[in-house]
């Protein structure tokens, strides 16, 4: 066999295999939690309600539910109706609602739609769809308490290994946290000249007046150059599988 043969199917096996992973389901992972106000993850009360994360991709996320939404029950009911969206791109009903007569598109597009104007909750003057944010995060450290005190030890982690092993996780950000993300996003922008990748970032929830809790977010310190093509390749695979579509539930 040629040299030249041997480079043709290797360029052959390569496309087939970006191929195949472009196809294979992008589901699966674990989401950190914050029922009740308390950040969680596989059920563990994460200590001091923060985490320590580097967040590799960001996805709109608008979701609308015929029902009242109880974030408390153990099997929450999916979205009538929900969209995605990456970016600046036009957002509209997801193609895989398509799968289920569960799922009921409120509108061809997001913008117009009724669900999603001001004024279209059951009270107040919100919005009966919930415009949120979906991160997916990386796990870059953890807090443990400190004896007889109120504040918290940080350990970040500095193995190359863990950054290319780690399993990724996912965050919902409640409609009134949105807000903060973005203007997370804008600060370190301007302080550091970094996108939020580009970031170890703290992320913590408190108590809110109005809101019952709400996300803060603080950068905790940059991901060192020698890390950046690490992150670089989760970020592409976190791109791909942040996009989770919701399931029907199960018939009776």
């Amino acid at each position: 066999m040629t040299g030249t043969a041997i480079t043709t199917f290797d360029e052959r096996w390569a496309k087939m295999a970006e191929k195949a992973v472009t196809e294979e389901p992008t589901g699966g992972g674990h989401f950190l939690t914050m029922r009740g106000g308390i950040l969680k993850f596989q059920d563990n009360d994460l200590p001091g309600n923060q985490a320590a994360v580097i967040v590799l991709s960001r996805l709109r996320e608008n979701t609308y539910y015929a029902d009242k939404f109880d974030p408390d029950s153990d099997t929450p009911t999916p979205p009538t109706c929900y969209a995605f969206g990456q970016g600046d791109e036009a957002m509209a009903p997801h193609p895989s609602m398509q799968s289920s007569d569960f799922f009921v598109p409120q509108h061809a597009t997001c913008e117009g739609c009724p669900q999603n104007m001001f004024g279209s909750a059951d009270t107040g003057r919100g919005k009966a769809c919930q415009n949120r944010a979906r991160l997916a995060v990386l796990p870059a450290g953890f807090y443990t308490a400190k004896p007889k005190s109120r504040d918290f030890d940080l350990e970040l982690f500095t193995d190359p290994k863990h950054y290319q092993t780690a399993e990724i996780a996912y965050l919902k950000l409640p409609p009134t946290s949105v807000g903060n993300w973005s203007k997370y996003v804008k600060e370190i922008a301007s302080l550091h000249s970094r996108p939020f990748a580009g970031v170890l970032t703290r992320v913590w929830v408190e108590p809110h007046p109005k809101y019952q809790f709400h996300v803060n977010f603080e950068a905790l310190d940059l991901v060192p150059d020698e890390m950046a093509p690490i992150i670089f390749a989760r970020i592409e695979e976190a791109e791909r599988s942040i996009i989770q579509p919701y399931n029907a539930p199960e018939a009776a």
